[in-house]
């Protein structure tokens, strides 16, 4: 623990102190020496109180899991160790995280070499990249006189992801083939998937040998050498291009349109990466924040995380956002704009797309307050013209959330054989992430 401070809580003490010195003074009695006898060892004691537990009190902070999704349940640990011989009779924990609605401040005590254990918990209900710690103790002697202040500043950043919703698949990424079956021409370019391997002839790029099947048929008379060949993508990759405007986004908190954008965006990623398409976002927010398309279980959290910070912070209107990030996106991919701006300006920079061959999509968020021309439902029938289809929601979208399981430690067993089985993991068994042990 680092020690910031050690001070005297009152200077009455003090002044009566002082009145009784001019007092014993000016006119000696064995009353007042007596009184300031008492006095002097009370302070001494005090000091030497305060002093042994500035110096002898450790606390330990443990967090089960590393992240959250919104509506989990983050759980901690505490244990305090009092290594002084003294008790500490009054003593306050106040913790300075910023995870909202998590309070885990706590007034307690604790007797000389002992060590006190306890739990706390609490809903993780806003979705963001938070910080746990620093936790600051407050303690002193048991007459009130001095006051330690002891800081456990290590700190651990705990991201709660937004959650994940289960949705129609409105989604549909195109690619430079139309249709849904594999082609049979076999493309000359490295795509995303492979349908099938070959024997290598002379002049194959090496970075197309297929090393496991290559090893997989290889038998003790041949070693031939096998390369992949790829298919024409029936569907390409998808970008979700999110407009984080803060003069177009409205309402407040979980109300609020940006949090319907965010659960939108990592709803159908999920979605499409289960199918086995590579997603990839583009946003602005205080700056560009651009993740490329990529496929896995990876992407997803790598997507999460970038959804668990973003915030309608940004002050770059939807078009300008289009022209930034055209250059990045490559022919033959699908682009969906989740926005809920009606200007209908950031329509007319969607040519820049289109024209390269880039499939558009909408999601439009509506705001029920507005109106007519005010209202993105007015912007349908423009998009309809370029070919661009537009899917128009709002709130009441009811979303049915279907959020990923934490993962947690395995336990082993032995069988009568002998031999050593995992079995999934109970929750108490889940791991504990140190947040730090400072003395």
């Amino acid at each position: 623990m680092k020690l910031i401070k050690l001070r005297i809580r009152t200077i009455i003490p003090l002044v009566i102190t002082g009145i009784l010195l001019g007092l014993h003074i000016l006119a000696p009695s064995r009353a007042t020496f007596f009184v300031l006898l008492v006095l002097a060892g009370v302070h001494a004691v005090s000091y030497y109180w305060a002093r042994q537990l500035s110096t002898r009190i450790r606390l330990q902070r443990m967090h089960r899991y590393g992240w959250a999704q919104v509506g989990d349940v983050i759980e901690e640990r505490f244990v305090l160790h009092n290594d002084a011989w003294l008790s500490a009779v009054w003593l306050t924990l106040v913790d300075r995280s910023d995870l909202p609605g998590y309070h885990v401040n706590r007034a307690l005590g604790i007797g000389g070499h002992s060590s006190l254990r306890w739990s706390t918990e609490g809903s993780c209900s806003r979705r963001g990249i938070y910080t746990l710690g620093p936790t600051d103790l407050y303690t002193g002697d048991p007459f009130g006189l001095y006051e330690v202040h002891l800081r456990h500043d290590y700190q651990d950043s705990f991201i709660v992801y937004p959650p994940i919703a289960a949705l129609p698949p409105i989604i549909e990424p195109r690619g430079m083939e139309r249709g849904e079956a594999h082609a049979q021409i076999r493309s000359l370019d490295l795509t995303t998937n492979s349908a099938s391997v070959r024997q290598y002839v002379p002049g194959d790029a090496l970075n197309r040998i297929a090393w496991r099947a290559t090893a997989r048929r290889s038998t003790g008379t041949s070693d031939n050498i096998y390369v992949k060949e790829f298919d024409l993508e029936p569907s390409g990759d998808q970008w979700f291009l999110m407009d984080m405007n803060h003069d177009v986004h409205f309402g407040d908190q979980d109300e609020a349109s940006e949090e319907l954008a965010v659960v939108l965006v990592a709803s159908f990623a999920n979605q499409l990466l289960l199918d086995n398409h590579a997603v990839g976002i583009a946003t602005h927010d205080r700056d560009s924040q651009v993740l490329p398309p990529g496929k896995g279980h990876g992407q997803l959290w790598q997507l999460l995380r970038l959804l668990a910070g973003l915030y309608a912070r940004s002050n770059m209107p939807l078009g300008e956002l289009i022209e930034l990030v055209e250059p990045v996106i490559r022919r033959g991919v699908t682009v969906t704009i989740v926005t809920p701006s009606a200007n209908p300006e950031w329509i007319d920079k969607l040519g820049l797309l289109l024209r390269r061959g880039i499939h558009v999509t909408a999601l439009l968020i509506d705001n029920p307050a507005m109106q007519g021309t005010e209202s993105v439902t007015s912007l349908v029938g423009a998009l309809a013209e370029l070919n661009v289809v537009a899917h128009v929601v709002d709130n009441s979208l009811d979303l049915q959330i279907v959020n990923e399981h934490r993962e947690q430690r395995p336990s082993y067993k032995v069988l009568g054989t002998g031999r050593v089985v995992s079995t999934p993991g109970s929750e108490a068994a889940s791991a504990w992430v140190n947040t730090g042990e400072q003395s």
